[in-house]
């Protein structure tokens, strides 16, 4: 019999016709050994950890160049290939375990400099793969394919910090973004590889045809990507305007009305939080960034929980979580799509 894989010790059970696939049983199968992997990541003592750091650091950094300006056998490049991106990996999750156990100011310092080397590193590389592109095209085509995978580790998986809602445009804008170039890399990493390895003269028509199918198809993926942002935005916007009147209405409402007006204000906030659980770039959560960071959106309920038992004996929350939500909306307003 077939067991059934667990996550986190969760029973995930494959729905009918969808989840028995055997690609998401692989999915399944890899989240269960990371969790598995950072278990084992927490017995280490702490000064190991960072010395390990510093270690798998160092061992990145010389591998990657290593691969960009060594000329080596292509087995020997390989095997560099698979240190650098073993090396990355193993850096990635000694050093989330280790900013678990640092003070929320330095927390924050830190995650801040992260997301700014990620940005400097993610445009500098892809500028990186231009200017290889035109000195060398199987060596573009290779950092092409690093720029399209490197946007999994800047979409995902990390745990977010609480940001200002003033930064959420900012924040929507990048993913965006960020989403088209990895989009626009590889298909062109995908039409280099077709033109490289099918050279003969009876192929060129097909290969024609092949690419221009692959940059129609791209550029239909990168317009999704930007729709479905501004459809989310537009959505957030209306709903928390929709929140903010039901608030509104129960600050002056009498005291027979008073409960029905917070069931009003109850259900206009459940349809706010599943929006806000959507993603920016895809609804594949996998490989894409929620709108609104986790400790975002548990402060927001807070505070709207706390303003509805609050309201309207007082209007301490209520004039919080109000200032709170008129941030948000203020944030979507520039992707308003007013055709939706």
């Amino acid at each position: 019999m077939t067991s059934t894989p667990r996550y986190g010790g969760t029973l995930l059970r494959p729905s009918r016709g969808y989840g028995t696939k055997p690609g998401h049983l692989i999915v399944y199968q890899a989240m269960d050994t990371v969790k598995r992997l950072q278990t084992r990541v927490e017995r280490i003592p702490i000064r190991l950890r960072i010395w390990s750091i510093g270690a798998t650091g160092t061992i990145y950094l010389l591998c990657g160049l290593a691969i960009a300006r060594l000329e080596v056998p292509p087995a020997w490049k390989w095997g560099l290939f698979v240190g650098w991106f073993a090396s990355l990996a193993i850096f990635v999750v000694l050093a989330n375990e280790v900013t678990t156990r640092l003070t929320p100011h330095t927390r924050s310092r830190l995650f801040t400099l992260r997301n700014i080397t990620s940005v400097a590193g993610y445009l500098g590389l892809t500028a990186f793969a231009l200017w290889a592109l035109t000195v060398d095209r199987a060596s573009g085509m290779i950092l092409f394919v690093l720029v399209a995978f490197a946007n999994y580790f800047i979409a995902g998986g990390g745990s977010e910090q609480l940001i200002p809602l003033k930064q959420l445009h900012a924040r929507i804008t990048q993913r965006v973004a960020f989403r088209i170039i990895a989009i626009a890399a590889a298909t062109l990493a995908l039409a280099l590889f077709l033109i490289t390895t099918r050279t003969a003269s009876d192929q060129q028509n097909t290969n024609f045809n092949f690419v221009m199918g692959m940059f129609l198809t791209a550029g239909g993926a990168s317009l999704k990507v930007h729709s479905r942002a501004r459809k989310l935005c537009t959505q957030i916007n209306g709903q928390a305007r929709s929140l903010i009147l039901a608030l509104d209405s129960l600050t002056s409402t009498t005291a027979d009305q008073a409960n029905s007006q917070a069931n009003s204000a109850r259900r206009e906030w459940l349809k706010l939080s599943q929006m806000l659980d959507g993603r920016i770039e895809t609804g594949l959560p996998l490989h894409s960034t929620a709108l609104l960071p986790a400790p975002n959106r548990h402060r927001l309920q807070a505070l709207v929980n706390m303003a509805l038992v609050d309201t309207p004996r007082g209007t301490l929350f209520f004039s919080q979580a109000r200032a709170e939500l008129c941030e948000l909306a203020a944030a979507c307003a520039p992707r308003n799509d007013t055709t939706l």
